[in-house]
């Protein structure tokens, strides 16, 4: 796959033009160069924005663009999708990009390309996580596509999960809570309102986040207009259970008695392979490993739970003496 970066040359004083330089090289370093056709966004204060065709199939192509005596603000590699690719933004056009997002991109298409390469930047280690978190904090209340809407709130809390620091992590994670919280519970929109209800059972982890979480449990706290569903009920108990709460055991006895089917047995499993302990950890592990009467889809649906984010040091260990000899 291909990784597309951008140089941007302005010179107002040598015939008012721009100079954009787009390189090329493999996202996986093997040498490898692809035929591209994309289309560059040259976006300007106050929203104008002009929009430069171009392919090519070598390393590096230039384009110019006479621009009236002003910089553009941002220039992005991928307008409208047109080629595959990774496109990030360099460090003076994420910013100016950053800035766009925060005066109200109209695109629902175009907000979600930024959004996209800005997670890419997070990955590759160009852009803070506190930053996006910050951002996405700061944006997400006035998203209306629930889709583009899901997807910003999942990279925002694996952010906060995989990508920042302990410390970093609990001074963010209570205003993500309280976001969703509000939001659940004051959006406009049916389907809004469960996506923030799902993104709270996901980011909680303070006492009063979690105090709510059992709140839904038992009714005394609701989404107006939705019922939870019993996955969504067990995704709770797992959430709990994971977070060490001081009722987690109660909730998931008197939730294993309120849902005693098939499947509820199936999703206690789940929650159960949540609890942060070694012994836990190597039970399940060794079912997973030796238990054959085990169905299946019940592995594979406890395998997150398992894995849960707060609880590498008791996973990792296990890993490591399975498929690492050398570590023994």
């Amino acid at each position: 796959m291909p990784q597309v970066d951008v140089e941007v040359y302005c010179d107002l004083d040598q015939g008012n033009s721009t100079s954009i330089s787009l390189t090329q090289h493999d996202a996986l370093d093997e040498g490898n160069l692809w035929p591209i056709a994309t289309q560059v966004e040259l976006y300007y204060r106050g929203g104008r924005r002009y929009y430069l065709r171009t392919e090519w199939s070598g390393k590096e192509t230039h384009l110019a663009r006479i621009m009236n005596g002003q910089c553009p603000d941002y220039v992005f590699a991928n307008a409208h999708d047109y080629a595959y690719g990774r496109f990030l933004l360099e460090k003076k056009n994420r910013a100016a990009a950053m800035g766009a997002l925060k005066a109200g991109t109209q695109d629902v298409f175009e907000r979600t390309l930024l959004w996209v390469s800005l997670w890419d930047s997070v990955r590759e280690a160009e852009l803070d996580p506190r930053d996006y978190i910050e951002l996405a904090q700061e944006n997400l209340p006035d998203e209306k596509d629930e889709s583009l809407a899901q997807s910003i709130i999942g990279r925002t809390i694996t952010a906060l999960h995989r990508y920042v620091r302990p410390e970093i992590r609990k001074q963010l994670a209570p205003k993500m809570e309280a976001l969703a919280a509000d939001q659940m519970l004051h959006s406009p929109s049916q389907d809004m309102r469960i996506t923030w209800f799902r993104a709270l059972r996901g980011v909680a982890e303070t006492a009063k986040a979690r105090s709510q979480l059992k709140d839904m449990l038992t009714s005394k706290l609701t989404v107006p207009g939705v019922e939870l569903r019993p996955l969504d009920r067990w995704n709770i108990v797992e959430s709990l259970v994971a977070q060490n709460d001081t009722e987690a055991a109660t909730v998931l006895a008197a939730e294993e008695k309120r849902d005693p089917s098939g499947d509820g047995k199936k999703y206690a499993y789940m929650a159960a392979a949540a609890h942060p302990d070694a012994e836990t950890k190597k039970h399940y592990f060794d079912g997973y490993l030796h238990d054959a009467s085990r169905p299946e889809d019940w592995i594979e649906i406890s395998l997150g739970s398992f894995n849960w984010w707060n609880q590498s040091d008791l996973t990792l260990p296990i890993l490591l003496r399975h498929w690492m000899p050398c570590h023994r």
